[in-house]
């Protein structure tokens, strides 16, 4: 049986790899979710109780997950406390100018919504969420917004939390409780307040070879003699000629030319294979 083998030469010059998965946490204990944190619930002059808008926030060092790529996400997660049915939770991922949101300046670079359920209360959700994060970033801030409900009382969310330790602050932001700025949970009397909330993605490596520039053939019809101008930053390892039925008609080691005098006309497909990878083109043999 013949095997066409064109498609599979006709190789590009971009190579994108996407390398195993990768979990950003601060807590040591990223999956367990036992408890119910505390957030802004206001008492107005009325007397009834309604709860405020809370933002909780984690962030994170790349450097510090051995990130220095871009990094994509493709999901948040965090843990759910309590919360009622119906409840919107926006989930925002920002490029930070430090790992001390107190005094970061965080720009948006991802956000998703979820809708609360309390048949989750006490498990983990994960949301979609697409972001990249360019290498030049150092540090990224998750946060977890849930909105002010106004006087809708069955409208509430609190985090999830464990005691199995943290790498790093746990934030909350709640401007009518008087917290105007994310600041650590310990800073307000609440150290055991350590989110569960995690960002997942995975290092991106777009790496562009010249080898179309760094390789030329010539002359091209050809009805003898093939040459190959080949740069000095490339090391040739093999040459191999294919004709279009995907036969190998030409093996060779590093050369700079090829004799092609005893091959019928048509079409060949010549592959390169060098130290910094293989490269295809068309040969036309007159």
């Amino acid at each position: 049986m013949k095997k066409n083998y064109i498609l599979f030469f006709m190789i590009g010059f971009f190579v994108w790899s996407i390398n195993g998965q990768i979990t950003l946490t601060q807590s040591n204990d990223a999956i367990s979710v036992t408890a119910g944190g505390v957030g802004c619930w206001s008492q107005p002059p009325t007397g009834t109780g309604e709860y405020r808008e809370n933002s909780f926030f984690r962030a994170y060092n790349l450097a510090d997950f051995s990130v220095t790529e871009d990094f994509e996400i493709s999901s948040v997660e965090y843990g759910q406390g309590t919360a009622d049915d119906g409840k919107l939770i926006t989930c925002n991922i920002y490029a930070a100018t430090s790992d001390d949101l107190n005094t970061a300046t965080l720009t948006l670079l991802g956000t998703a919504t979820h809708i609360s359920s309390s048949a989750d209360d006490l498990s983990l959700i994960s949301v979609a969420l697409t972001a990249t994060i360019p290498s030049t970033t150092a540090t990224i801030a998750f946060e977890v917004l849930a909105g002010d409900s106004g006087t809708n009382i069955n409208e509430t969310f609190f985090p999830g939390i464990n005691t199995g330790g943290e790498n790093d602050d746990s934030y909350l932001k709640a401007t009518a409780c008087g917290i105007t700025t994310p600041t650590p949970a310990t800073a307000i009397g609440f150290s055991d307040n350590q989110y569960v909330m995690n960002v997942i993605g995975n290092i991106l490596s777009v790496e562009e070879f010249s080898l179309d520039n760094s390789i030329s053939i010539y002359p091209n019809p050809t009805s003898n003699i093939l040459n190959l101008n080949v740069s000095n930053a490339v090391a040739i390892k093999s040459i191999e000629l294919y004709n279009v039925i995907g036969k190998q008609v030409i093996k060779t080691n590093a050369t700079t030319t090829l004799d092609l005098t005893n091959l019928e006309s048509g079409i060949y497909m010549l592959k390169v294979d060098t130290d910094l990878g293989s490269i295809t083109k068309k040969v036309i043999r007159s």
